[in-house]
Formats: structure tokens, C-alpha cells, sequence
């Protein structure tokens, strides 16, 4: 049953990164603006630096991404939801919505690829394990919000 439940999950996640793309790169989880996780990694003053000229040469990229994706997701709604819009038009909107999700995926991975250059094989592993924690955590948080929702439709 709960497998079940991960796509809405997804959807969620996938809805909230697009809503609002004008903050797009300050809305996902950037970890090293955290002092608390930078200091349980151990990051120097130089490594903590980088990390944040990284994170400041990709945000535009990202906040630029984000907007495209958004604007062709609502096309591509649009297009499925109106009658008049041919079967090829929504298929070409839709291709062009992924198409622009993963140019925005593939940003991050940059990002991400270059943010884990700068750690030690330490920190990326202790940085692992603390990511793993935190959707751990907003997993249970999650399937606590349905199981909820679940008990107040049964009652």
C-alpha cells in the first residue's frame, strides 16, 4: 500500500519546486547554506566559500530553468486539457515539458558534481548519510500526513 504512495509524493515534490520559480535554486534543499550541517561535515572556512560561489554562479541558471519548466508544464496542461488541441500538440508540449525538467535536473547535477569536488571523501559520505536522514525523516512526516487524512475519512 505505501508503495503506492510515492507518486503522490513525487507530485507533490515535483508541484512545490514548480510553483514558485522565481526563488528556483533557494527553494531546494542547498545543505551548505546550514551552518549546522557545515559544521557537522567539518567544512573549512575555504571549502565553505567555494560552496557558496558555486551556488551563486548556478542560481541563475537554475531560477532561468525553473521558469522555463514551469512556463511549459502550464502549456503542456493546457494543451491536454483543451478539446481543440490536437493529440500530436499535447504530445509536443508534453516531450517539451520533460525536455526542459531535465535541463533543469541536469543544471543541478552540475552543481551538485562540482559542490562535491570541493569535499573530502569524508564529508561526502557524512554528507550521504545526513541526506538520507532528512528523507527519511520527510518520508515518515509524509506517510504520518496520510495516514491521518486516512483515519479522519474513516471516522
Amino acid at each position: 500500500m505505501k508503495k503506492y504512495m510515492i507518486l503522490p509524493l513525487l507530485l507533490v515534490i515535483l508541484i512545490s519546486f514548480s510553483a514558485s520559480t522565481e526563488s528556483w535554486g533557494n527553494k531546494d534543499w542547498q545543505w551548505w547554506e546550514d551552518g549546522a550541517i557545515g559544521k557537522e561535515l567539518g567544512l573549512s572556512e575555504d571549502q565553505l566559500a567555494k560552496t557558496k560561489e558555486i551556488s551563486a554562479k548556478f542560481n541563475p541558471m537554475l531560477k532561468k530553468a525553473g521558469r522555463n519548466y514551469y512556463e511549459k508544464r502550464t502549456a503542456y496542461q493546457d494543451a491536454k486539457s483543451n478539446p481543440d488541441t490536437s493529440t500530436g500538440d499535447v504530445i509536443k508540449a508534453f516531450d517539451s515539458m520533460w525536455d526542459s525538467k531535465y535541463k533543469m535536473m541536469r543544471i543541478k547535477l552540475d552543481r551538485d558534481l562540482e559542490i562535491k569536488a570541493v569535499l573530502t571523501p569524508e564529508q561526502v559520505n557524512k554528507l550521504n548519510e545526513i541526506r538520507k536522514a532528512h528523507k527519511e525523516k520527510m518520508m515518515k512526516k509524509y506517510h504520518k500526513m496520510i495516514d491521518e487524512k486516512q483515519d479522519k475519512k474513516a471516522n
